[in-house]
């Protein structure tokens, strides 16, 4: 019995489910044919397209095409061209160059089943080509079951059947276009940035980052460096990976809005934007810009505006979480980078012991340069010079001292460049297994471990050739 039952409800269930598909078919215009092949309604080139109006409602708008050495450049029409993205423009002008139609009914006396009387006024888009000759698109209702809209050509009583992502690029609202760009291009900050002030992160801290400068260094000098360096709160280093995945891709995300919140805002103190609470000035070879931080509202949204502009865009405040970080996040750990064809001499001094490595960089016939030294005027081997500059070029800091103290150093590293220029480490001891490193003429501020020093002591005492000799 309890069988019989379950069968009779699974039947009656199916029996109501067909019935709903049936009903939806037979509300269909009785005159569509679903299985003709598409007809073309509209084909050109884009080069002979002129505009695109398009009328939805009580909203219009026209898109106009200039034509320049095979370049086809589109704008909207009475609008600042920078205030519309040029690739969603160009998007819709490509589309309008070639559409076709399912062919539904020809002859039809009842448009107003399909959206398409005079008075259903849905929308309509006129195609004009370079010629002035015009194409009218009238724009009916949707059809779901079918997945499209109907449309009709001129005065024509031909029905078509639009497919959905088509009827989709033309009824666009003229919103849908704006250029979100906060900038008003698209900029990569990753490659193309010069540098980046910010005033100021959420603790007070002015940050200020710029590309470093390697035109007058070498492929292996350039790449013993970081590609950004800082310049304020203190200048070091940056940590290129940290730097680009986060504060870097963190404002690049920002930098393309959600949405436009009001142009021409008559006050721009409900947005924060009076007083912002951070200015972010950026660099490219082509831009010099400041753009504006304000508040966040109720959804998470948060208020940007380019200093001078005349529009309130909305981002995602999380992109802006990176002005709550501590920018020494970001920097890079090593205390001394440098390039071994930089070094003229290495000078470590401990307590009253001086050793002097001295480098001497020969070029040879085939434009390849050899590096020879000499410890204490005794020729030092290869590996014990390479073993001594990846030592000092590896000095990274564990912590950051707070408050640092002023120390008498028990070593203190001085290297001597080929440019004439000098730059020290001074190391005294800190904590277990730890010490605290000076900077040139800084405070003992950094913290490190003592295998740091013991590696460049190491390269001393095995460094010479004559000691090799001895042994042997």
């Amino acid at each position: 019995m309890r069988k019989n039952t379950k069968r009779l409800i699974a039947g009656s269930l199916a029996v109501v489910i067909l019935g709903g598909i049936y009903a939806g078919v037979i509300h269909l215009p009785e005159q569509e044919d679903t299985g003709r092949e598409s007809v073309s309604l509209v084909s050109m080139e884009t080069s002979d397209l002129s505009q695109v109006h398009v009328t939805m409602g009580e909203e219009e708008y026209t898109i106009q095409c200039s034509h320049t050495d095979d370049k086809t450049t589109c704008s909207m029409a009475g609008t600042d061209a920078a205030d519309y993205s040029e690739s969603l423009l160009q998007e819709l002008t490509d589309q309008v160059c070639s559409i076709s139609g399912q062919l539904i009914a020809e002859n039809c006396e009842n448009l107003e089943d399909y959206g398409l009387s005079e008075e259903d006024n849905t929308g309509t888009v006129e195609i004009t080509d370079t010629d002035d000759n015009t194409t009218v698109l009238t724009l009916g209702t949707s059809n779901e079951v079918l997945g499209g809209t109907y449309c009709r050509v001129g005065n024509g009583n031909t029905v078509y059947l639009l497919d959905s992502s088509t009827a989709e690029a033309l009824t666009q609202e003229q919103s849908y276009y704006r250029n979100l760009t906060v900038l008003g291009s698209y900029y990569s900050l990753s490659s193309e940035l010069q540098s980046l002030r910010i005033d100021a992160m959420a603790d007070g801290t002015t940050v200020a980052i710029q590309a470093r400068d390697t035109a007058d260094m070498d492929e292996a000098v350039s790449g013993s460096y970081s590609e950004f360096v800082f310049t304020q709160p203190v200048s070091c280093d940056a940590d290129d990976n940290a730097l680009s995945t986060g504060v870097l891709s963190d404002l690049q995300d920002a930098l393309t809005a959600q949405a436009i919140a009001e142009d021409n805002p008559a006050d721009l103190g409900k947005y924060g934007l009076e007083q912002p609470t951070a200015r972010l000035h950026i660099t490219t070879s082509s831009l010099d810009a400041t753009v504006l931080v304000g508040d966040t509202d109720e959804d998470g949204g948060i208020y940007l505006m380019k200093e001078g502009g005349s529009t309130v865009f909305l981002s995602s405040a999380s992109s802006f979480g990176f002005l709550k970080e501590d920018w020494n996040n970001w920097r890079s750990t090593n205390l001394m980078p440098c390039a071994l064809s930089e070094l003229s001499r290495i000078t470590v001094k401990q307590g009253d012991t001086t050793h002097t490595v001295a480098i001497t960089h020969t070029e040879d016939d085939d434009g390849e340069t050899e590096d020879t030294a000499t410890l204490d005027g005794a020729d030092m081997t290869d590996d014990a010079l390479q073993q001594l500059y990846l030592a000092v070029s590896s000095v990274n800091f564990i912590r950051l001292v707070e408050e640092p103290e002023d120390k008498h150093p028990e070593v203190t590293v001085t290297l001597t460049m080929t440019d004439g220029s000098v730059r020290s480490l001074a190391f005294a001891k800190g904590g277990s297994r730890e010490y605290l490193v000076r900077v040139n003429n800084g405070t003992f501020s950094y913290g490190v471990g003592q295998d740091d020093l013991t590696s460049i002591l190491d390269a001393l005492t095995t460094g010479s050739t004559e000691e090799d000799s001895e042994e042997e």
